[in-house]
C-alpha cells in the first residue's frame, strides 16, 4: 500500500527538464567515471552516444563535476540551440570564460588574439550574475565559410592552454550538428582537431544513434578509430524501480516495488519518460493516499491526456502515411510494416513509400528503430495518445497498456 512514512515535502521529488543532480541522478557510476577519466586526461576523446532520454546530459555533467573536484578545468558546452558553427563557437568561448578562473580575462585576450577577432563583454548584472562575453569575427564571418570557425576557436583555445601550461577538458553535447552544417567535410575537420589539440581532452555526447554509429563504424568516415566509445545503454529496470522506491521514501511517501516496477514497465527504456511517470504517479498516490489497483495506470492515462494538445498538433503535422503506420503500429506493435498483409490491411501504400516514411520518422524522431530493425514508437505517451484518439478514428478499439 502507498503510505506516508514521513510528512511528505509539498515539492514533488521526480523533476523533468533539469540536469539530475543530487539524489535526482540515478545509477549510471560506470559512465560517469569513465567520462570524468577522460576529461581529467588531455590528448583522450571519447564519444558518448545513445538515444534520446537516457540521461547522457546528466552523466557528463556529473562526471564534469568529479573531475573539477579532481582540480581539472572542465567546459560544457551543447550545440543543441547553436544555429550555426558561428553560435557554436561562442558557446565554447563563454564555457572558458566561466572555468578559466581568475585569469579568465588574459585567456580570453590570447583566445581573441588567436582568432583576430574583437571581444565584448557586457558589465555584470544588479543581481550579481557574470557579465556576458561576445566575439566579433568581423570581416571574417563573410571571407571565410562560417564552419570554419568552430574549428578555429577550439585551435585557438588548445593554443592559449598550451601557451600557458594547462590543460582543459570539453564535453560538447549533441555533437552531431556539426553534420548537418557540414557534412562529412566537418566530421574531417574534427578528425583534424582531434589529432593536434593535445592540451585538450574532449568528450563528444550525441542523441542521434544511427547518423553517430555511421560516422564511428565506417571505414570511410573520419571518426573510424580515431575515438573511444562509450554507447548508452536504458538502465536495468529492476535497478530503476528501485531507484523510484528509494526515492519516493526519502521524500516521505512510500511507493511499494511493485508499483514502481509498473511505472518502469509502462514508460520504459528511457529514464526521463520513467521519471515523468514516476512524477505523475506521486502526485496521484497523495491524492488517492493508498495503492488502490489501477493507479499507476490511471496516472499514465492522465498524463497522455494532459499533453492531448501537443499530440494533436504533432498528428496533424504528419503526412498521411505516417499516421496510417502510425495506426498500423499501435494496434499491433509486433507488426511487420512492409509485409503484404500490413501493406493491405492499413493501406500503406507501396513498400518504397513505407520505406521512405520509416526513415523520415526515425530521422525525426517520431519512431525509434533498434538494432534488430523494429520500430516502435519514440514516445509512449504519444503511442498511448495515437491508441486512444487516432485508432477511434478507424472504428478500432483502445488496446489495453502494455509494457514498453
Amino acid at each position: 500500500m502507498i503510505r506516508r512514512i514521513t510528512a511528505p515535502r509539498q515539492r514533488n521529488p521526480f523533476e523533468i527538464g533539469l540536469i539530475a543532480r543530487g539524489n535526482h541522478f540515478a545509477d549510471r557510476e560506470e559512465e560517469v567515471a569513465r567520462i570524468a577519466s577522460v576529461l581529467r586526461s588531455p590528448g583522450s576523446r571519447l564519444v558518448v552516444y545513445g538515444d534520446r532520454r537516457l540521461g547522457k546530459s546528466s552523466a557528463v555533467d556529473r562526471a564534469a563535476q568529479a573531475a573539477r573536484k579532481a582540480k581539472c578545468t572542465v567546459v560544457v558546452a551543447t550545440l543543441a540551440t547553436a544555429t550555426d558553427p558561428a553560435d557554436a563557437a561562442q558557446q565554447i568561448v563563454r564555457g572558458v570564460r566561466e572555468q578559466a578562473g581568475r585569469n579568465w580575462r588574459a585567456t580570453l585576450d590570447g583566445v581573441a588574439g588567436r582568432l583576430q577577432a574583437s571581444m565584448e563583454l557586457t558589465p555584470p548584472s544588479a543581481m550579481g550574475e557574470p557579465g556576458a562575453v561576445r566575439f566579433e569575427f568581423g570581416l571574417r564571418e563573410h571571407a571565410l565559410e562560417r564552419r570554419n570557425l568552430l574549428w578555429e576557436a577550439l585551435g585557438a583555445v588548445n593554443a592559449q592552454m598550451e601557451a600557458e601550461g594547462r590543460t582543459l577538458g570539453i564535453a560538447i553535447d549533441e555533437f552531431q550538428r556539426i553534420h548537418e552544417w557540414g557534412g562529412e567535410d566537418a566530421e574531417w575537420a574534427l578528425k583534424a582537431a582531434l589529432e593536434t589539440h593535445r592540451n585538450l581532452a574532449y568528450v563528444l555526447a550525441g542523441s542521434k544513434r544511427h547518423l553517430i554509429e555511421g560516422m564511428i563504424t565506417s571505414k570511410s568516415r573520419a571518426l573510424w578509430k580515431q575515438v573511444d566509445v562509450l554507447a548508452f545503454q536504458p538502465i536495468d529496470p529492476e535497478v530503476l524501480a528501485e531507484w523510484i522506491h528509494d526515492h519516493a521514501r526519502r521524500a516521505g511517501v512510500l511507493l511499494p516495488l511493485p508499483a514502481c516496477d509498473r511505472i518502469v514497465g509502462l514508460a520504459g527504456p528511457r529514464t526521463r519518460d520513467v521519471v515523468q511517470l514516476a512524477r505523475a504517479v506521486w502526485d496521484a498516490a497523495l491524492r488517492s493516499g493508498s495503492d488502490e489497483e489501477g493507479l499507476v495506470e490511471a496516472a499514465l492515462e492522465t498524463l497522455v491526456q494532459e499533453q492531448g494538445a501537443l499530440f494533436s498538433a504533432l498528428w496533424r503535422g504528419l503526412q498521411a502515411t505516417d499516421q496510417r503506420i502510425l495506426r498500423a503500429l499501435a494496434a499491433e506493435p509486433d507488426i511487420a510494416l512492409q509485409s503484404t498483409q500490413a501493406l493491405q490491411r492499413y493501406r500503406l501504400g507501396p513498400k518504397s513509400t513505407v520505406s521512405s516514411a520509416l526513415v523520415r520518422m526515425v530521422d525525426n524522431e517520431v519512431l525509434a528503430r533498434d538494432d534488430a530493425g523494429r520500430y516502435s514508437f519514440d514516445d509512449p505517451f504519444f503511442r498511448r495518445w495515437v491508441q486512444r484518439v487516432a485508432l477511434a478514428d478507424l472504428g478500432l478499439p483502445t488496446p489495453p497498456l502494455r509494457r514498453g
